[in-house]
């Protein structure tokens, strides 16, 4: 058999198990290989072959034949379609929701002078969960009727009622399993930067204090860091908020060691690395309240002596920095490293 037309035929049936949970997937592709040679003459050529191919019909429907378990919500020619599109489409669009309204909360807690701490961080995290729920619920429910739509209207049939398909729409067979990124990797880190973003920027606009000392017994609020470092902290956080996103949505939509997540981890690993130098070596970094607090418990390191001085950087500034370069380098070579391995 010609090399082309083995190659067909490996296309095809991983085309159709891909479909099936892995339980199955074994099983199916002995029984659909044996069917296949079968069908076929004993010297069989590339045009035999997609005469068997074309016969047997669309991957996904056939798929749907061996499934233990059919799925007839949204038809066979669209179920994987339609899941596939709902795995992109709802949790991005809950998470940029959920970010909204918990921008719009956190703005409406700064006008509330009586809110607490507690109430506004508790508003704010209501906030947005329910408004990312809902639109994550909107998007199911136009996801849905758009793909009922499409099928109505038998856009993707063609004159005898059967789905559009070619043997030419084969999907070339995934080299290796390893180089796939889980889908829930790319959700974890698209919610984990919206979330912690959207936290740290009201922090640095002193709508969440952080620090706290227990004196004379109650409860005195120190600002751990100076206006102006905070200040220049919202545009640092903004630009490698924007960069992890993309690199989650990269991921999302590859869901594999590619080119453009390996581009946008690597970006975002080293202007992370270099905004986070530009921070900690400014001389401002540290509020004057919290350092008299520090130079009250006798910490000398973090109070009297500053980060930068006469005679060069404080010491603890130096490690900070080397473990900063040390991690991000470290880490884009190990992306670099997936990248090459496994889109060979």
């Amino acid at each position: 058999m010609m090399e082309t037309a083995q190659n067909l035929i490996e296309r095809y049936v991983y085309d159709v198990t891909r479909c099936l949970p892995e339980t199955e997937r074994a099983e199916v592709e002995k029984e659909l290989k044996a069917n296949i040679f079968d069908m076929l003459p004993e010297e069989p050529d590339e045009a035999a072959v997609r005469d068997v191919l074309t016969q047997l019909g669309a991957p996904r429907t056939l798929a749907e034949q061996y499934r233990q378990k059919p799925r007839y919500l949204i038809s066979p020619a669209y179920y994987d379609e339609y899941v596939r599109v709902l795995k992109w489409v709802l949790p991005l669009v809950g998470v940029v929701v959920m970010a909204v309204g918990m921008l719009i909360a956190g703005f409406d807690a700064m006008k509330d002078e009586a809110v607490t701490v507690v109430g506004a961080i508790a508003g704010i995290l209501a906030k947005g969960v329910e408004m990312g729920i809902s639109a994550a619920l909107q998007a199911l429910f136009w996801t849905t009727l758009g793909f009922v739509i499409a099928e109505r209207s038998g856009a993707r049939e063609d004159k005898n009622g059967k789905p559009c398909w070619s043997v030419d729409d084969l999907p070339e067979i995934s080299v290796n399993e390893k180089a796939k990124i889980p889908l829930s990797d790319g959700i974890a880190e698209l919610v984990v930067t919206v979330v912690f973003s959207v936290l740290a920027i009201l922090y640095c606009r002193n709508a969440l204090p952080f620090a706290f000392a227990i004196t004379g017994g109650g409860l005195q609020v120190y600002t751990i860091f100076s206006e102006a470092f905070l200040a220049a902290c919202i545009p640092a956080i903004a630009v490698t908020a924007f960069l992890a996103i993309l690199k989650a949505a990269a991921k999302i939509k590859d869901r594999r060691w590619s080119v453009p997540v390996c581009v946008t981890a690597v970006l975002q690993q080293l202007v992370s690395m270099g905004l986070s130098i530009y921070l900690m070596t400014r001389p401002d970094l540290f509020s004057e309240e919290f350092s008299a607090f520090m130079g009250t418990l006798n910490m000398g390191a973090l109070s009297g002596v500053p980060w930068i001085g006469p005679n060069g950087w404080h010491p603890i500034l130096i490690v900070l920095v080397v473990l900063t370069i040390i991690g991000s380098v470290s880490e884009s070579v190990k992306v670099v490293r997936l990248t090459v391995k496994y889109s060979k």
